[in-house]
């Protein structure tokens, strides 16, 4: 009898372990236009590199701390928070440009449908990924 309790213990313990391992992650930040990270739950962010192509689009290579992601993210989410001008508001667009690696994550942010050239599309968003 003590040894099949002694092995019912053994048998909840390691699932109740093997849960607590294998429970996702979410990290969220918040990144202005500028590239500045105003606000992240974790230091799971390094440094984010803003590419702005004026009359195009601007792109942000955002870098990964090291040690939070052993493989890419399972899946990552970003959306536009600009509310600066009519603009950003009415035609502000962020996405990701292609899929998340251990590394880094690109985001790219353009203002499609907007009349004559777009100028600077840079523009603040949240980002959202999960290990």
């Amino acid at each position: 009898m003590n040894t099949l309790r002694v092995l019912l213990l053994g048998v909840c313990a390691v699932m109740m372990s093997s849960q607590v391992l294998a429970a996702p992650k979410l990290y969220t930040a918040t990144v202005d236009p500028n590239g500045k990270v105003v606000r992240q739950d974790a230091t799971w962010i390094k440094d984010v590199n803003l590419i702005n192509q004026k009359n195009y689009f601007a792109t942000y290579e955002v870098s990964f701390a090291d040690g939070n992601f052993k493989t890419a993210p399972a899946f990552c989410s970003v959306s536009s928070i600009d509310t600066s001008d009519l603009d950003r508001l009415l035609y502000g667009h962020v996405k990701l440009s292609g899929a998340a690696t251990a590394q880094k994550v690109n985001v790219i942010a353009l203002m499609p449908g907007k009349s004559g050239p777009s100028g600077d599309s840079a523009q603040g968003f949240q980002l959202m990924c999960i290990r």
